[in-house]
C-alpha cells in the first residue's frame, strides 16, 4: 500500500535474475569452508564444478587472479559475482529499494523478514506490491521457510 497521496510504482524486477544471484550467493557460502567470506582457488574450482562449469585448474587460477581486486589470493562474494557477470543483470534499482527498507526492518528487531513484513515496509515507501514482496522473499529464501534472515536481507541489499 502506498502512503496517502503516493501512488504505488510498479516494481520491475527480473525475478529469474534475482533467483540466479541468490543461488550464486548460496553456492559461494556453501564452498566458503571456514566461513570467512572468502574462497580460495580450489574452493572456486569446486564451486564452479557444482554449477556445471568444470574448468581446468590453470583456468580457475587465471579467473581468480583476474577477479581478485584486492590481490589477497582469494575471492570475496562481491568479486565472485563479478566473475559470474551478476552485475550485468540490472538489479541495481532493487538493491537501492532493499537498502531503503533495511533501516525500518532492522528497527523492528525481528530476526526474520517475511513477505508481509517486507510488503508493509516497502508499502510505506510506495515501492512494491504484496505480490512483488512475496516473489522477492521466495527468490531469496534459501531454506524454503517463507522468510529470510535480516543478515541475508542485508547481504543481498548490499550485493545488488
Amino acid at each position: 500500500m502506498a502512503a496517502p497521496g503516493q501512488q504505488q510504482q510498479p516494481l520491475t524486477v527480473d525475478f529469474e535474475a534475482l533467483s540466479y544471484i541468490s543461488n550464486l550467493v548460496e553456492a559461494f557460502q556453501a564452498f566458503d569452508s571456514d566461513g570467512d567470506g572468502l574462497i580460495t582457488a580450489p574452493e572456486l574450482r569446486g564451486l564452479l564444478s557444482s554449477l556445471g562449469l568444470d574448468k581446468p585448474e590453470a583456468e580457475v587460477n587465471d579467473m581468480l587472479a583476474r577477479a581478485d581486486e584486492d590481490r589477497d589470493g582469494k575471492l570475496s562474494v562481491e568479486e565472485f559475482l563479478d566473475v559470474m557477470n551478476a552485475g550485468e543483470l540490472g538489479l541495481g534499482a532493487l538493491g537501492e529499494l532493499l537498502q531503503s527498507a533495511l533501516p525500518t526492518l532492522e528497527a523492528t528487531g525481528a530476526a526474520l523478514v517475511g513477505a508481509d513484513e517486507l510488503a508493509r515496509t516497502l508499502g510505506t515507501l510506495g515501492s512494491a506490491s504484496a505480490e512483488d514482496c512475496a516473489a522477492i522473499v521466495e527468490c531469496l529464501d534459501g531454506d524454503g521457510d517463507g522468510a529470510i534472515s535480516i543478515e541475508e536481507f542485508r547481504l543481498m541489499a548490499d550485493l545488488l
